[in-house]
């Protein structure tokens, strides 16, 4: 049966009216109050034995929270300002603490840990971002570079006419990162990946302006000066038009098939002296992939699309770069280009260091 809110309180009202004073000592009775009930609401069908055990239910209810019917519990304490301050002090000295052992140096509950880190505090878990390693003579080096650039490339125009190179291994077998591979199960399913021992792999030379991108062109063996040249840098001068070969910049990293003498002679036949490059005037500074935008936009891109499915040979593999090369439109280049002159920005502002984690 279920007890009205009103009913509930009578039980209440009836149990301390029906109480007597003995001996010093208030002394109440569930029988009388039964009694009492009864006779109140005589048209009830209810068994005896079940209206006691409910009686006893209410005022022990009634004692204890002060309300006649169950209602949402109040649940835990709130958490002290005390240690809110302690696990704050915590997390400034050593903020890569975890909340299981932060739990066990404050003997804060895991639970209100997250609770308190969370909503109290206002402070989430950010990832820490691998970049790469820069020596002493770097910074002043990406300084300088990013100072021509911004005097250089003021306009929108020549970007579009100039070309940013480089290439890329990809992988038949793809990439799992187990760290951030979990697979949901009530049991282990116990699944894993074969890779290769010798991997099959096809290398990607890109090159990309803010207009328009050239390529892929595919090469399987490591790279010479002279493969360099005839299989790449002949072919994609031969499509440059006029105003691209006569205005543009070429950019290149500082691999040993592009710094080559011979190498940096024959772009400067076709560029003069607006080859981007080390060993060259215009010095493309070492260690920083985070300036060139295939590096640190369009290869992510592609290998993110094309393994999204395994691929059984190296020509399908092919394939699907050339597809996913084809997707990226004007919009995504011009988007592009913008990172790269944010990212310089960026470089100035913290003097050539790091700055991808501020991105």
């Amino acid at each position: 049966m279920v007890y009205s809110v009103e009913q509930n309180t009578f039980i209440v009202m009836s149990y301390y009216r029906n109480g007597t004073f003995v001996d010093g000592a208030w002394l109440y009775s569930v029988a009388a109050c039964k009694q009492e009930y009864l006779a109140n609401y005589p048209d009830l069908e209810i068994q005896e034995t079940s209206l006691e055990a409910h009686i006893r239910d209410v005022i022990n209810r009634f004692v204890r929270t002060g309300n006649v019917n169950k209602g949402k519990s109040s649940g835990r304490p709130a958490v002290s300002e005390e240690v809110v301050d302690d696990l704050r002090e915590r997390l400034e000295q050593n903020p890569q603490t975890s909340l299981t052992r932060l739990s066990q140096q404050s003997g804060v509950p895991v639970t209100t840990c997250h609770k308190v880190v969370k909503k109290r505090l206002h402070m989430h878990p950010y990832k820490i971002t691998t970049v790469q390693q820069l020596l002493p003579i770097d910074p002043p080096r990406r300084v300088e570079y990013c100072n021509w650039f911004q005097n250089t490339f003021h306009d929108d125009g020549l970007l579009d006419l100039t070309f940013f190179s480089d290439e890329a291994w990809f992988h038949l077998s793809g990439y799992v990162n187990s760290q951030n591979f979990r697979i949901w199960s009530a049991e282990n399913p116990h699944v894993f990946v074969e890779t290769p021992l010798h991997p099959l792999k096809i290398g990607v030379w890109l090159a990309v302006s803010r207009r328009r991108i050239y390529g892929p062109i595919f090469f399987h063996d490591t790279m010479t000066g002279e493969r360099y040249r005839q299989q790449i840098l002949e072919p994609f001068i031969q499509q440059l038009d006029d105003e691209e070969l006569q205005l543009g910049y070429f950019q290149q990293d500082g691999a040993t098939a592009h710094t080559a003498r011979a190498t940096l002679e024959y772009l400067q036949q076709h560029y003069d002296d607006r080859v981007i490059s080390l060993g060259v005037q215009h010095a493309f500074p070492p260690r920083s992939p985070d300036l060139t935008p295939l590096d640190f936009s369009i290869f992510g891109y592609l290998k993110d699309k094309v393994f999204q499915r395994q691929m059984n040979n190296l020509a399908e593999l092919q394939h699907e770069i050339e597809r996913w090369v084809q997707s990226i439109d004007g919009r995504m280049l011009q988007n592009i280009f913008e990172s790269k002159k944010k990212r310089v920005n960026m470089c100035l502002e913290l003097n050539g260091e790091h700055f991808q984690h501020l991105l």
